[in-house]
């Protein structure tokens, strides 16, 4: 489970402990706290622990514990509360032979999540060993454990730490409180100076992601995206906020795509990221997508799943940069729920240090694109967190190129359970699925440029002129305009009409009946075909066809749908 620690036996682990302990080490009341929130987080959980484990404890108390374990986790100070909880068992051991023998007594008895890590650390303290000495027995742990199993270590060690000292008769504490250092704030300066706000924008004011209470997802209007957009543009240009959450997410290596090695620093690395971002929104054409083309979507990237998708085009691309909403969620097999996108050209220099997370879980450098070359940066949006008085927030990073193929999405269904992925592929799948459906969304809404079947309908709302101006000075450089767009009901019809205008195809038809909604390989170049093949390939387009009537408008209905309707199927069947 540590392949950085040698294979010895607990004789042996023990005497080399014991030999380390015997060089010079500070004394127990001169460890020093490093920030003022690690300390406060570890008291807290100190505190909640010993009210669950004290005899007759109630629920508020398990309550208690979980709320400061969860504190310790989503602020990711898990290496300094263990070793400070550490900190405190070896110096109650030093002082007291008798806590050194029960910490080896409980040692012995470990079992369950994180069992071989705590009786290391139990017979570490028991030989006094120092705290630097057992920092990366301790850093590994956190780097490898889920987090259930950090969830039982932390509960276990607390508990531990309280019983053996109940009365904190051996509590480690700073020598001096001005040589605690408040961490949050001084990144917070140095954000406020990347960012050029002024000193009262500079402080913090808390956590900038909530997650939201309702389930419910409101269809937006015209005039509320336009708002969500000023907003979305202001806290990546000026939220202090959302700066440090993003740090705190580059320093767990969540960001699947970011400057990690930005040569000024973290810091500039992550406002470099987000002024990015706000560049690609602030001038973004706004649509809204209706529920009728959300379910029509829906139905291309199934009927696609089980093959590869079309290679990604540029000129599929509504507008260069976009930010669009759907009516109802796009839901995940993970649960997630996507309720919109962001998009715009991505071009950054190798001087940035932007660095990518590989298939085996590490970062490496990432591609650059070659001169002259432009790829596409979109950032998916999910109402399941709510950012500052946002209703969504950004979630993960999709990279498209030019060429791009994107194998069949059903390789990464289990046999077994077609609705969930196979094991370790979720990170995979859940960015493959996203793809697809932005691709489709994309293709759609730009079919009537490659093709005389239109199946859409689109309404331009504009804003006023007085609000365009309010917008400029907020840094928005668009048109002011918000295009709604839904599937035609007339779509089916006016194909019928097209049809019937068309050649005859040799078929004459004597009844009617339904064809289904469907895709139809288009070739662009029908009369260069043949040599566009032999030299390469011919690109083709996959035009969606809406449903629609085959037949004579006066001829009766085919036999196959009248026996479906007298079965009640024929109304799903259309539908």
């Amino acid at each position: 489970m540590f392949p950085h620690l040698p294979k010895v036996t607990d004789s042996e682990l023990l005497a080399s402990a014991a030999a380390a302990a015997k060089r010079l080490r500070p004394a127990p009341g001169e460890f020093t706290i490093l920030t003022a929130l690690q300390f406060q987080l570890y008291r807290e959980l100190h505190a909640a622990s010993g009210s669950a484990v004290r005899p007759g404890a109630r629920a508020t108390a398990f309550a208690w514990l979980s709320r400061a374990i969860q504190d310790v986790l989503d602020h990711s100070e898990e290496l300094s509360v263990l070793c400070q909880a550490y900190a405190h068992l070896a110096n109650a051991a030093l002082e007291d032979p008798r806590v050194a023998d029960e910490l080896l007594a409980r040692s012995s008895v470990q079992h369950g999540p994180g069992s071989s890590f705590l009786k290391r650390l139990l017979r570490f303290a028991a030989a006094d060993t120092l705290v630097g000495n057992v920092q990366n027995l301790v850093a590994d742990f956190v780097d490898t454990a889920d987090e259930e199993t950090m969830r039982a270590v932390l509960t276990q060690v607390a508990g531990m730490e309280w019983a053996l000292d109940p009365y904190d008769v051996h509590r480690i504490t700073p020598v001096d409180a001005t040589r605690v250092v408040d961490e949050p704030l001084d990144e917070a300066v140095r954000f406020r100076t990347l960012l050029n706000l002024d000193a009262e924008q500079g402080k913090p004011s808390g956590q900038c992601l909530t997650m939201t209470e309702s389930t419910a997802w409101d269809t937006p209007d015209w005039s509320r995206i336009r708002s969500w957009r000023r907003r979305y543009v202001a806290a990546h240009r000026r939220s202090i906020d959302w700066a440090m959450t993003k740090a705190s997410g580059y320093r767990k290596g969540r960001e699947p795509l970011a400057p990690y090695r930005h040569p000024e620093g973290l810091e500039a690395g992550v406002v470099a990221q987000l002024r990015q971002e706000a560049e690609r929104t602030e001038s973004a054409r706004l649509w809204q997508i209706h529920d009728s083309l959300a379910q029509m979507t829906l139905r291309r990237v199934q009927r696609r799943a089980d093959r590869a998708t079309t290679p990604f085009d540029p000129r599929h691309l509504p507008s260069a940069r976009g930010m669009l909403f759907l009516d109802t969620p796009f839901l995940l097999p993970t649960g997630r729920r996507i309720v919109g996108y962001t998009w715009g050209p991505w071009t950054p220099g190798e001087e940035e240090g932007w660095m990518s997370r590989g298939a085996d879980g590490e970062l490496e450098p990432s591609e650059i694109p070659p001169d002259g070359t432009t790829w596409t940066w979109v950032t998916p949006l999910t109402c399941d967190q709510s950012l500052l008085s946002l209703p969504f927030s950004p979630y993960s990073t999709l990279l498209l190129r030019p060429g791009d193929v994107l194998e069949p999405e059903t390789r990464l269904r289990d046999p077994e359970n077609p609705d969930r992925y196979r094991s370790g592929s979720d990170r995979l799948g859940r960015h493959e699925l996203m793809t697809r459906h932005v691709r489709s969304l994309w293709e759609l809404l730009t079919q009537h440029e490659r093709s005389s079947v239109r199946v859409l309908a689109m309404e331009v709302h504009e804003a006023k002129p007085r609000e365009q101006r309010s917008d400029r000075r907020r840094g928005i450089t668009d048109s002011g305009q918000v295009t709604n767009v839904w599937v035609d009901p007339d779509a089916g019809e006016r194909h019928r009409a097209q049809r019937r205008n068309a050649s005859a195809s040799g078929h004459s038809w004597t009844v009617r009946t339904w064809r289904r909604e469907h895709e139809r390989d288009q070739c662009p170049n029908s009369h260069e075909h043949a040599a566009r093949e032999a030299t390469g390939g011919c690109p083709h387009y996959e035009i969606t066809i809406p449903e629609h009537v085959m037949g004579p408008a006066g001829a009766p209905w085919s036999d196959r749908m009248l026996r479906g309707r007298s079965r009640g199927s024929g109304a799903d069947e259309r539908a």
